[in-house]
């Protein structure tokens, strides 16, 4: 009571900023594609979780319910989908590893021999591959209004993750001192004041002089739980360190027959002992992990990516804070430190990263490690929802692509348009964001652009989202059974990912014009297999052609210079491009099942892949065969070839 009589409520206390969200987010009815099953150990295959879908019939289909994820899109959505799907309550453990600096540096560094025949280590030459303009934008989105635009970003998340805890289940996040006391207060208010744990002290360098102010060693980590009741272990050698020196000289004098020493101590008059080689359990101040350096010379955990966590500090927060049982997620994966080890640990996991580069490292990690079956997924129409998200209607995204890549569209087709050229006038083509552009669908518009509007067109451009499998061979198979009935030449391109940025910038013709020069339509990978080797029930496969039309090294001396060095070592060796490979020795032409695989490898593990690929068949008959490869920059290309055994 106060003076007055009043009675106020108590922990009322709030963090305000203008534009902080009215309204929790809620789930939403959106698919996630699957773009790849990864079977890193062929001996696990028969782990892969099937569920009938029909009683009868017996018909079996993938319960991706009950498999690992690791989802490349926007957590926001990813989450809303989750929650759709059945998630809610059901995930045990989140850590979560979210920017926390306005400054930082997500460029990767990709190490690169200086000749073909250079092993990793000897001769090599490092090239920086800038973030993609998605990441890049959504980034800058993330600081634009400065610490405002981060909370922004930050509390309808945390809103999702709350949901999605199970009922005894608990949160970890991971800031310094950016803004981690802004999200502090941020939590009280989400999950309540009685729920909160700890702030851990995450301590992990030492020495160094400040010039104003004393060295910066540590991160926090603030430890919540979705009830006060959470599940919380408290065994297991991670969770405890060494006794102090003192300690031991003053208090562990006993020997027992083993020649352990340990002490003895009264509470409430029962007898505990402790012995020296146990350790203690560990408190919230945490100085016995070192932090990890993306580049490590020595770290053999090291994979080059900046923001990666040490495995060590995941393994103690797991095993403390997630049953054997238990779900982990982690909705800013990263390098994906929290899946590899949530892996090693038999935990089930759920991933989540906006990044390619990390998408890529992650699934690296976890391929090296021969982890159990994992879905790679995308986030279905994905684009669809930010161009929705920026107010644009399809058929308006459309005539706005068409125009940055200087087409003018045409009047009475809302997908076509025509650009004008030194030599001639060319027809262009601007697929739909959900929908791959088959070979078909651009073998009709070719027969099509021969004669449209009268004279025709010589040449027809393809921008698209996305292609179908196989599509190059696909094409060509086509072209070649048209023959002389097709003339005009085709030229595939990729619409860039963070076009919708663009898009809500476009609001005028003087902002398109703008911004034409900015956006680059970049021609699409080629990707030839070679012509399979058949003896008895093997079969021997390869890649005999990879082609990168354009290296998105940026520009600038250094960017010219690993520009020059990549064509002379690509024009001896493609292989030097390819980060990674997968082959599907059954493709269904539905799922992409990855059943084999080589990569480049991580941090100072690197190698040049190989390009063939020996198999051994139980079954005779025919076998269609789907080959899927990721370069360096995170390009993917796929083909597929038909078999008979």
């Amino acid at each position: 009571m106060n003076n007055n009589g009043i009675h106020r409520k108590k922990d009322s206390a709030r963090i305000v900023w203008d534009s902080k969200p009215r309204r929790a987010p809620n789930p939403k009815d959106i698919e996630f594609q699957t773009a790849e099953v990864v079977i890193p150990n062929p001996e696990t295959a028969g782990q892969l979780p099937m569920s009938f879908q029909d009683k009868l019939l017996g018909e079996e289909e993938l319960d991706k319910q009950k498999m690992n994820r690791l989802i490349w899109g926007d957590n926001l959505l990813a989450m809303q989908a989750l929650l759709n799907q059945g998630y809610e309550g059901k995930i045990n453990l989140i850590y979560i590893d979210p920017p926390f600096d306005s400054k930082a540096d997500y460029s990767h560094k990709i190490k690169l021999p200086a000749s073909a025949e250079a092993t990793a280590g000897k001769g090599d030459f490092e090239i920086t591959k800038e973030p993609s303009v998605i990441e890049r934008l959504a980034y800058k989105d993330t600081w634009a209004g400065g610490t405002d635009s981060y909370l922004d970003m930050l509390y309808p998340r945390l809103q999702l993750m709350k949901r999605l805890l199970a009922p005894d289940g608990s949160m970890y996040v991971h800031l310094d001192w950016h803004v981690g006391h802004y999200v502090k207060v941020m939590m009280d208010e989400i999950f309540g004041v009685e729920n909160f744990k700890n702030e851990v002290i995450y301590s992990y360098g030492a020495g160094g002089v400040g010039e104003s102010f004393f060295p910066r060693k540590h991160d926090v980590i603030y430890f919540y739980s979705r009830n006060p009741q959470n599940y919380f272990n408290v065994d297991g050698d991670i969770l405890r360190v060494p006794f102090s020196k003192s300690t031991l000289d003053v208090h562990f004098k006993n020997i027992d027959e083993n020649g352990r020493k340990y002490r003895v101590q009264i509470k409430n008059g029962k007898e505990y002992i402790s012995y020296e080689d146990e350790g203690k359990f560990v408190t919230d101040v945490w100085t016995d992990i070192p932090a990890q350096t993306a580049t490590s010379p020595i770290s053999p955990e090291a994979t080059g990516y900046n923001t990666q966590k040490p495995t060590k500090l995941l393994k103690r927060i797991i095993t403390a804070s997630c049953p054997n049982d238990g779900i982990v997620a982690d909705f800013f994966a990263g390098s994906g430190t929290t899946l590899a080890v949530a892996e090693k640990l038999n935990r089930r996991w759920i991933g989540c990263e906006l990044g390619k580069v990390g998408i890529q490292v992650a699934r690296g990690r976890l391929v090296e490690m021969k982890s159990k079956p994992f879905l790679i997924e995308n986030i279905g129409n994905y684009q669809r929802e930010m161009i929705y998200l920026g107010g644009v209607r399809i058929y308006e995204m459309q005539r706005i692509i068409l125009k940055l890549y200087g087409a003018e569209p045409m009047a009475n087709r809302k997908d076509l348009g025509v650009r004008k050229t030194e030599d001639e006038l060319e027809l262009v083509y601007c697929g739909y964001p959900d929908r791959a552009v088959a070979a078909h669908k651009v073998e009709d518009l070719a027969i099509e652009a021969a004669t449209l509007d009268g004279a025709g067109y010589k040449r027809l451009v393809i921008l698209a989202w996305d292609y179908e499998y196989n599509y190059d061979e696909l094409l060509q198979t086509r072209l070649k059974a048209a023959g002389k009935d097709i003339k005009t030449e085709i030229v595939s391109r990729q619409i860039p990912p963070d076009i919708y940025e663009y898009l809500k910038q476009a609001k005028s013709e003087e902002d398109i014009e703008r911004l034409s020069d900015k956006v680059k339509f970049l021609e699409k990978p080629y990707l030839k297999l070679k012509k399979p080797e058949v003896k008895g029930n093997s079969v021997t496969i390869g890649i005999e052609k990879y082609v990168l039309y354009d290296f998105p090294l940026g520009s600038g001396k250094k960017a010219d210079e690993d520009r020059e060095a990549l064509l002379h070592l690509v024009k001896d060796n493609f292989a030097v491009l390819i980060d990674y490979w997968a082959v599907d020795w059954d493709y269904d032409g539905l799922t992409f099942k990855s059943q084999w695989q080589d990569l480049r490898g991580l941090g100072r593990k690197t190698k040049i892949v190989t390009t063939e690929k020996e198999h051994a068949y139980e079954k005779a008959g025919k076998h269609t065969i789907a080959v899927r490869v990721v370069d360096i920059f995170g390009n993917d290309a796929t083909a597929t070839l038909e078999i008979k055994l």
